[in-house]
């Protein structure tokens, strides 16, 4: 699976797993499903109450097309309030990011958006499916055009070997101030790093560095999130047998 790395100023560095091809189809799929089942749906009510029968087509059509307004933006919209996912995103756990991993603005997602017309819908998906393949973020025309990417939100297995790694028998303590810590203090700790490596937010990462840091009374020569690896592993190994 191809990667996007991220080196933040504090010199945090975050991978994101960025989202297959197929993920990226049948979450385009899934939506358009969706979409179809609405355009149905409301097919099916205005025939019901007879509005297609009426003398004047053009008003008919007129008030159809009124109501399939939101199928129409559901793209566009989706991704805006629901932080660039839309339902089939949420299934198949992606989401549209900016190229340097944080929230796209309303206007990228807008731009990707009225882009699709050209790479998804003019050329049947091929031109879209051609740049996802060939660029190195893989990226559709709309994304290349909104500095965007598409990535995958599922859990890094890295992070969890890692926090939850059995500690062997030739481990050396690296910070034996960690005694100070309570079994409470390291599963805080633990819960905090997790959730700024999953959310992908590194002021998360060295704020709480920084915190240990300043509680143990050490200086790491070593980035933030190491630091922070290394402080667990040694509470866990220090207290194994208790």
């Amino acid at each position: 699976m191809h990667k996007l790395a991220i080196n933040t100023p504090q010199n945090v560095k975050f991978e994101y797993n960025l989202a297959s091809l197929g993920s990226r189809i049948i979450a385009f799929a899934i939506d358009y499903f969706i979409i179809t089942c609405y355009a149905v749906m409301v097919y099916y009510l205005v025939s019901r109450i007879g509005l297609f029968n009426t003398s004047d087509p053009w008003l008919t059509g007129g008030i159809y097309m009124l109501i399939l307004l939101p199928a129409f933006f559901y793209p566009f919209l989706m991704e805006t309030f629901f932080n660039g996912q839309t339902i089939g995103k949420m299934i198949m756990r992606t989401k549209v990011v900016k190229i340097d991993g944080t929230r796209a603005s309303m206007y990228q997602y807008f731009i990707r958006w009225i882009c699709s017309i050209v790479d998804i819908f003019l050329c049947a998906g091929a031109l879209g499916i051609s740049s996802i393949i060939a660029t190195k973020h893989a990226q559709r025309i709309g994304d290349i055009a909104a500095d965007t990417t598409v990535i995958s939100t599922k859990q890094n297995m890295a992070l969890q070997q890692t926090l939850f790694a059995e500690i062997t028998q030739e481990y050396t303590v690296t910070f034996p101030q960690v005694m100070q810590l309570s079994d409470k203090d390291a599963n805080t700790i633990k819960d905090i790093y997790k959730k700024g490596y999953e959310r992908k937010d590194y002021n998360i990462i060295l704020a709480l560095s920084n915190k240990l840091v300043e509680l143990l009374d050490v200086k790491p020569q070593m980035r933030p999130e190491e630091f922070i690896d290394v402080v667990i592993k040694d509470y866990y190994y220090t207290f194994r047998d208790r």
